[in-house]
């Protein structure tokens, strides 16, 4: 299904002028893409917004329709958001030629109930997302995923999508979705004892520290010190004994 984004060109440019568009209802955003000036657009705020809902769950490609010319496909690269209201700021488009390989993330949709988690288990959807690199007519939609047969203890693999067309950024054997056993939900540590193990945290190491070499004058001379007062306590009773000889 082809999502379609009208836009028009703009030349005005600006913080001031920027911020006019965004009160009359207007969305910035920027096309680039294969080396070609950026082309400055305006869309409508709030039928971009539409849009973004109708594509929820979708690959985001979109044909992007300026002032009436030929569509354009692109990819919805990046989304800037005001991070106190989270109203859309401005959008970067990226054009894509038919044919030309791209990486872009498939939503993962899970459908059907486990047979697994009917027996206890519990469902555990692990990657939302699947990274692929295709040409961008190859790319779907999303993955559907039927999770019906699945027992516990197994799981569905990025292998087992059936699109060997695509190339995938992760290993095959990546599961996608699994069912936990019973066994292995009991074993998993409750909030309050992760909570509690994280506030008394690890252990503290003892720390040994190598001597300076001022250090080790320092400890040589005390040494010393300490010599020097004991060979003196030592030697006082000799004295003691030579001042009684002399007094007889």
């Amino acid at each position: 299904m082809a999502y379609t984004v009208k836009a028009t060109q703009r030349t005005d440019t600006g913080k001031g002028k920027v911020g006019r568009l965004r009160r009359n209802g207007s969305l910035p955003a920027v096309m680039y893409g294969h080396g070609e000036p950026s082309l400055m657009l305006a869309l409508s705020n709030h039928e971009f917004n539409r849009l973004l809902d109708r594509i929820r769950g979708h690959s985001p490609i979109v044909e992007v329709e300026i002032d009436e010319r030929p569509a354009q496909k692109c990819v919805i690269k990046t989304l800037q958001r005001n991070p106190i209201t989270g109203n859309l700021l401005h959008v970067d488009f990226q054009k894509v030629h038919p044919g030309e390989k791209v990486t872009m993330n498939v939503p993962v949709i899970v459908t059907g109930s486990a047979e697994g988690v009917k027996q206890g288990g519990m469902l555990d959807h692990i990657l939302r997302t699947v990274p692929v690199r295709a040409a961008i007519d190859a790319i779907p939609e999303h993955f559907e995923v039927d999770v019906t047969a699945l027992k516990i203890d197994h799981s569905i693999h990025i292998k087992d999508l059936g699109r060997t067309d695509l190339e995938y950024t992760l290993p095959l054997d990546s599961p996608i979705v699994t069912v936990l056993s019973p066994r292995k939900l009991t074993e998993t540590p409750t909030a309050a004892e992760a909570a509690a193990a994280a506030e008394a945290g690890p252990a503290e190491p003892e720390v040994i520290t190598e001597k300076k070499p001022a250090e080790e004058e320092a400890e040589g001379e005390e040494e010393k010190g300490k010599g020097k007062t004991k060979a003196k306590a030592e030697a006082a009773p000799e004295k003691k004994e030579e001042r009684k000889k002399e007094k007889k």
